[in-house]
């Protein structure tokens, strides 16, 4: 069973909202390799087993943006099968995070835009996080 901190995420609709976030920003980067010819260079020059890893991540990503997107009572119940899905959400949102700072960074350093906590310091990010960082480990 999953440790309960992390199924009482998915009863927020804030945190909710951050998941779907997450995973959509990361498939958007996956994505992406396919849309330039330095990405695409980058592709074709993996390993094939490194290829294959690329290209699962990418499904399991499409599949969890998926049941991100389904009703609550399937959300919980795909959920509840196993940390898979909590790992890929835990690494999305600290890719989320990270990119959402270095943003920041780059308005403030352009533009002198004062830095911003719902950017750089999203709380409500930074508390999922946290608990999946704690959660995610099958005991």
């Amino acid at each position: 069973m999953i440790n309960p901190e992390l199924m009482k995420l998915l009863d927020s609709i804030d945190v909710l909202d951050i998941f779907c976030d997450s995973v959509n920003y990361q498939l958007k980067k996956i994505h992406n390799v396919e849309k330039t010819s330095e990405g695409r260079d980058w592709y074709q020059e993996l390993p094939q087993i490194v290829k294959e890893k690329f290209d699962n991540y990418k499904t399991d990503y499409e599949h969890l943006s998926f049941i991100l997107k389904s009703d609550p009572e399937k959300i919980i119940s795909e959920m509840n099968k196993g940390y898979y899905y909590w790992r890929l959400i835990r690494s999305a949102c600290a890719t989320y995070r990270n990119d959402l700072v270095e943003y920041d960074q780059e308005l403030f350093q352009e533009f002198n835009l004062k830095e911003t906590d719902a950017i750089s310091d999203n709380v409500v990010l930074n508390k999922c996080i946290g608990i999946l960082e704690q959660h995610v480990v099958e005991n």
